[in-house]
Order: structure tokens, then C-alpha cells, then sequence
């Protein structure tokens, strides 16, 4: 990528030699005279300039894997510098040719520099495209985190760079969607309409996303940050305005792909919220069930491991659950909750954390490292060696099937409640996921309201 930069950058500027004089397009008052003479075409080209600065957005998609220094480091040492020379370049040999319109990038370097060239653009649309395909494992990944992905396979390949991950699925879906593209639209200009608006509505989203970040998180004052923003989301708007009337052209592809994903992120939010309130209703809260249960004589028949992400409550002991309930009094608790470390592994002396709020009702966080992958046997064996014996077929894991009902309030269109049942069908179970043997799961149903 280095010698990819060089090359434009050099060839642009040798061409500049040749014609300095087009140097004068760095001064915006050319810009401004063209907007302002030109009428509506002055503000539909806007739509045309944007696929000058269509790719190098990539840059940032590696953000979550190095940093902020180094993208910026790379951006103004490099980067930049070689695309302005390389566009100036571009226009040095269209005023002294003409002829060269037709692919004013590749006259840059006639002759027997033209072969190489080709090569070298080859190899760099392959480096590049990793940028996309990282990127959206990576988005992939924090989509899940936050509620808004079914839960699918994540593979971390490194243990150095915690964003470093592989998603098999979304590997495929990317493989047939390039290749449906490729077959429709058959050629770059072609895919030009789609690109640009998909990259000028990714512009005016950053900024409005940026808004939220500094002034909920920085907490920066709005006489400071309406301004700057304003003036982003002009030249954003702008862009993506420009390119609307694109639409017919092919740029209706990323509208949508981006109502797809926005309607499957919304629904499966929705849908877990659903799903966390049902279960909060069937859950009875820690200090009160610790004052009803009824005191055990002898020793415990088998244990009952409840797989839950909140262990403030004892889940399914509630009225809906006399089964459950009945057994509860009988048999050992475990409440066990799964988290993600910040480190690529755990040591087994640290795998989990045990608390026992009384003589039959334990709590254990299980850690694992982004490195590995969650299963039921470290823990258990780390379990064992703190002295509590889940590792035996005595011992039940316990999680929820919800059965989606409509709610008699604000329920959702029939189509959504479907889409997120079959959503829900098609998500990796957890117990799966954990390596729980078939004969030690109890699927309890839970009646959701959505």
C-alpha cells in the first residue's frame, strides 16, 4: 500500500510539472463560481465529486484494530499528500490532452509504466478490500454485543488486537453479495451511483453520530458544537442530496441493504427487550426468595444451574413456574452469569468468581478471555477445584424458550413479530454455544408479549 501511494503520488506530480498552472484549482473560489453559475447542475455535480473521495473512507474502518494515532499518522503523511498530488495530476494531463479524458488515472502512465501500473492497482483493491471485509466482521461483532444481531459464531484471530475477529457467516453473505454486484451491474461506472450515495449518507450518519458522542459522552458544550457540526452536515447534506437523483440509476442498491439491517436491528432490539421484561416478571428478587424458601433439612437432591445475565433475582421460581418452584426447594441453586474479559484469556485459577448467598444458593461468573471460546467444562472444572461439584448428571442447566404471544399494548405489525421469531429460530442457542449436553438441558417456556 506504501508503494501504491508513492506511484500515484509521484505520477501525479510529474504531470503537474508538465502544467502547473493547474495548481489554480486549489483556490475554492473556482468551486464557488461553478456552484453559482452553473444552476441546478452546480449542486447535482456534488454528486459526481464525491466518488473523488469515495474509498479512502476505508482508512477508518481499521480504527477499532489500531488506533487513532496511527490511521492519523498514515492519513497525513501519506495518504492525503498522494491523492491530492494524484488528482491534480489527473487534471495536469487533461488540460495538455483532451483525448485522456476517458481514463485521465491510467494516462498518468503511458508506455511501459502503463502494465505495472495496472498490477500494482490490481494488488491494492485486494489490500483494500480486507478494510470492508474486517469492517464488517468487526461491526458484526459489536452489533451482537449490543443487543442489536442475533447471536452468531465470532472467531478473534489475534490475541494482540482484540478487534481482530472472523465471522464465517457474514464471510459468505459478503462473498454472494460481491458477486450478485458484479453480475448486475457489470461495470465500475455502473456501480458508481451506488457507491457514491452510500458513502456521502455514511458521512452525514458519522456526523450526526458525532453529535450524540461529544455531547453526551464528551459533554461539550452545544455553542461549540452546533456550529462545527452545522458546518459538516452542510457539505454531508450536500453529498447525499446530490446523489438522490441517482437513485433509478443504481443507488437505490444501499437504500435497501440499509432499511434491511436497520429493520433487522430494530426488531431484534425490540424483541430482546420483550424477552428481558418476560423474564424479569418471572424472576423473584434474591433477598426475597432467600426469606421465603423454606428451610432444607439433609442434604441437597442434585443442583439446578440457571444460565442468566442478571444475578439479582432467582429466575423461573415466580407463580407461572410451580414446577420449578416445587423442585427449588429441594435441590441446590446456581445462579451463573458469562462475561467477557478485556484480555485474550484467563487464567483457570481465575475462571470464575463464587459466592454463596446461603447454604443451597450459589453465584458464579464465569470469565473468558476474547481469545476463547465459552464452554460449560473449564467451567465446571473450575467450579470443582473451589469445591462446588456441578460436573455430574445430578446437575440441570436451566434457560428459556420464549414463545411470542401479541401484546395487548403497542404490539408490533404481525410481519415484524414473525421476522423476529424466525430471527430468533435461526440464532446460535446458548447452550449450543457452551457445549451443554443434550441430556442435562431443561428448556423452560416463557410466554413473550411483543
Amino acid at each position: 500500500m506504501v508503494l501504491w501511494f508513492l506511484a500515484i503520488g509521484v505520477t501525479g506530480l510529474i504531470a503537474i510539472l508538465h502544467a502547473p498552472q493547474v495548481l489554480a484549482a486549489l483556490d475554492p473560489r473556482h468551486a464557488a463560481r461553478f456552484i453559482t453559475h452553473h444552476g441546478v447542475f452546480g449542486f447535482l455535480v456534488f454528486g459526481a465529486v464525491v466518488l473523488a473521495m469515495t474509498g479512502v473512507e476505508a482508512l477508518y474502518a481499521d480504527m477499532s484494530h489500531f488506533g487513532r494515532a496511527p490511521i492519523a499518522i498514515a492519513w497525513y503523511a501519506l495518504v492525503f499528500p498522494t491523492l491530492i498530488l494524484s488528482y491534480l495530476g489527473q487534471g495536469a494531463i487533461l488540460l495538455a490532452n483532451k483525448a485522456a479524458f476517458d481514463n485521465p488515472f491510467f494516462a498518468l502512465t503511458p508506455g511501459p509504466f502503463l502494465i505495472p501500473m495496472v498490477v500494482l492497482a490490481t494488488l491494492a483493491t485486494v489490500i483494500a478490500s480486507q478494510a470492508l471485509i474486517s469492517g464488517a466482521f468487526t461491526l458484526t461483532e459489536q452489533a451482537i454485543n449490543l443487543n442489536l444481531w442475533p447471536r452468531m459464531t465470532v472467531l478473534h484471530t489475534s490475541s494482540k488486537q482484540r478487534g481482530q475477529v472472523y465471522v464465517p457467516v457474514v464471510n459468505v453473505v459478503l462473498g454472494i453479495a460481491c458477486i450478485t454486484l458484479v453480475v448486475t451491474f457489470r461495470s465500475s461506472d455502473n456501480l458508481a451511483a451506488a457507491f457514491g450515495l452510500a458513502v456521502s449518507a455514511t458521512m452525514l450518519a458519522t456526523s450526526i453520530a458525532f453529535y450524540e458522542v461529544i455531547t453526551n459522552v464528551l459533554k461539550w458544550k452545544r455553542i461549540v458544537v452546533v456550529p462545527l457540526i452545522t458546518s459538516f452536515v452542510l457539505v454531508d447534506g450536500a453529498f447525499f442530496l446530490s446523489g438522490i437523483p441517482k437513485i433509478p440509476e443504481g443507488a437505490w442498491v444501499p437504500l435497501i441493504i440499509s432499511l434491511i439491517f436497520l429493520v433487522t436491528a430494530l426488531t431484534w432490539l425490540e424483541g430482546r427487550r420483550c424477552v428481558g421484561r418476560a423474564l424479569l416478571d418471572m424472576q423473584m428478587p434474591l433477598d426475597q426468595y432467600l426469606e421465603e424458601a423454606r428451610p432444607h433439612q439433609g442434604e441437597a437432591v442434585g443442583t439446578m444451574v440457571f444460565l442468566t445475565g442478571d444475578q439479582h433475582g432467582v429466575p423461573f421460581v415466580g407463580d407461572k413456574h410451580h414446577w420449578v418452584r416445587a423442585r427449588a426447594d429441594e435441590k441446590r441453586i446456581v445462579l451463573m452469569t458469562l462475561v467477557r474479559a478485556a484480555r485474550p484469556y484467563v487464567l483457570e485459577s481465575r475462571r470464575v468468581a463464587i459466592e454463596h448467598a446461603s447454604d443451597r444458593l450459589s453465584l458464579v461468573t464465569a470469565s473468558f478471555g476474547y481469545m476463547e471460546r465459552p464452554r460449560i467444562e473449564p467451567i465446571l472444572a473450575a467450579c470443582g477445584a473451589e469445591g462446588l461439584q456441578l460436573d455430574d448428571d445430578a446437575t440441570s442447566f436451566f434457560y428459556a424458550d420464549p414463545k411470542l404471544v401479541r401484546a395487548k399494548e403497542h404490539p408490533l405489525p404481525a410481519w415484524l413479530r414473525g421476522y423476529f421469531a424466525y430471527l430468533a429460530r435461526n440464532a446460535r442457542p446458548l447452550p449450543d454455544d457452551l457445549g451443554i449436553v443434550a441430556e442435562r438441558r431443561v428448556e423452560l417456556g416463557i410466554e413473550v408479549a411483543i
